[in-house]
This record gives C-alpha cells, structure tokens and sequence, in this order.
C-alpha cells in the first residue's frame, strides 16, 4: 500500500490576487501534497505554481480549459503520467468539465485522478427557470467516469457547487464514496472564506473529495489556512490521506 495526500482547491481565478499570493505560496511549499487538484486556475497562477511545485508535473494541453479552468499537479518521483483528458459535460461554462489524469504509483498500480467544477447555483439562466444544471452535469461525468476508471482506483474532486445531489449521484451511479462520510465525520462547509469576499450569504460543504476501487481514507480534513493578513480564496481546500 501506498499512502498519498491529496489537495483540492478552488483558486477564485485572480480576484485579490495580490493580496492572496504570498499565502497560495506559503500553503503549497506547507502541504506539498502528492497531488493538487485546482479549479479557476488562469495563467497567472499557473506560472506561479510552476515556479513554487518544483518536481511536480501538471497538465499541457492546447484546450484552454487546462489554463484557464481546471489543472492537476502531481510529485513526479512518486507518481507516474500514464494518460489524462477531458469530459465535456455540455455546460454553460464551456471550458469547464472533468478534467482527469491515469498515474501509476510507485507500487505499479494505476489510479485514476478527476477534478471538475460544476455550474454555480446563481447562474443567470438557472436564476430564471428555477431548473438546477449540477445532477445532469453530474449523471454526465459520473458515466464518463465509469468508462474511464474501469477497474483502476480513482478520486474525484472538487468545487461541486451543491452539498447533496453530486455527491449522491456519482455513489448511485459510479459507486464512489465521499471520503468524509467513509471517516465518519460531517463535510466540513468549505465556503465562503469571507476575509476578501462579501460572499456571505450562503454557506455550504460544496467542496468535495470521493474515492472507489481500494481507495481507503485515513485522514480528511479542510484546513483554514492563512497568514497574517492572507488567505488562499473565496474557498477554504479540502484534503485528504489515502492508502492504495
């Protein structure tokens, strides 16, 4: 077995970014996760991991939803790039979907790492109809999911942007388990960190890590990281420790 820490993190594209940079740094030379799975990356911040993440790999890819949306960052001398793509899930965000990577681990197996941000609840159209878009975006990925993973071990996070229907839907149609409820703990709620944001109108456990096929949970957590004076987003990351 192979313990693995993993990172997901909504980075809030650049809003603030000046005033969050230092701690973005400070956090992943902190963790240095096995992987990161981050959503509303942009270039900006791209470049700043690339230069902080030494010896890590990420994801380059001509479809600009891998700059500008969704990437994948894993330790090279412990895990091993095997395939990856992308799943449109006919969203309104059209770059967005579920962004995923096959790595082999020290001990040969392979494991399946996905990440996807699913539309927020305020978006204009749904605002208007009423009609949510996150359980046909999740009945989506969780069909290209089980294609993709086949037999292979697999983790998929993210900002799901919904406490409930995602995470019920990918168990009921993929088999996957949120890593929370396997621990026997609540979701913590991982939105809004309001230093920066005046986003405090909802507060929801809308960021999610769920596992099958070996995967086991030891840890899991969300921590609220800062410095003085600096927070890493909107959001606050979830993580977790699994064996496999």
């Amino acid at each position: 077995m192979q313990r693995i820490s993993l990172v997901s993190l909504n980075l809030w594209n650049t809003e603030h970014l000046e005033q969050r940079k230092e701690c973005l740094v400070s956090f992943l030379k902190t963790y240095r996760s096995d992987i990161f799975c981050f959503q509303e990356i942009r270039k900006e911040l791209r470049d700043l991991f690339d230069t902080t993440l030494e010896g890590y790999q990420r994801i380059e890819d001509p479809h600009m939803g891998w700059t500008r949306e969704s990437n994948i960052y894993f330790n090279r001398s412990l895990l091993t790039l095997l395939d990856y793509g992308r799943v449109d899930l006919a969203m309104p965000e059209t770059e967005r979907g579920v962004f995923w990577v096959r790595l082999k681990t020290l001990e040969g197996k392979n494991l399946v790492v996905a990440t996807m941000h699913l539309t927020h609840q305020l978006n204009a159209d749904e605002n208007r109809t009423g009609i949510p878009y996150r359980p046909a975006e999740a009945r989506k990925a969780a069909k290209a999911l089980l294609e993709i993973v086949k037999n292979d071990g697999a983790i998929v996070c993210g900002d799901f942007n919904d406490p409930v229907q995602p995470v019920r839907i990918l168990h009921e149609d993929a088999q996957f388990e949120d890593v929370f409820s396997l621990l026997k703990i609540p979701s913590p709620v991982t939105f809004p960190c309001v230093f920066l944001s005046d986003e405090d109108n909802t507060v929801e456990a809308i960021d999610k890590i769920m596992v099958k096929n070996g995967v086991r949970p030891l840890i899991a957590s969300s921590p609220h990281y800062h410095i003085p004076s600096q927070v890493l987003s909107d959001h606050y990351p979830v993580m977790t420790i699994v064996e496999y």
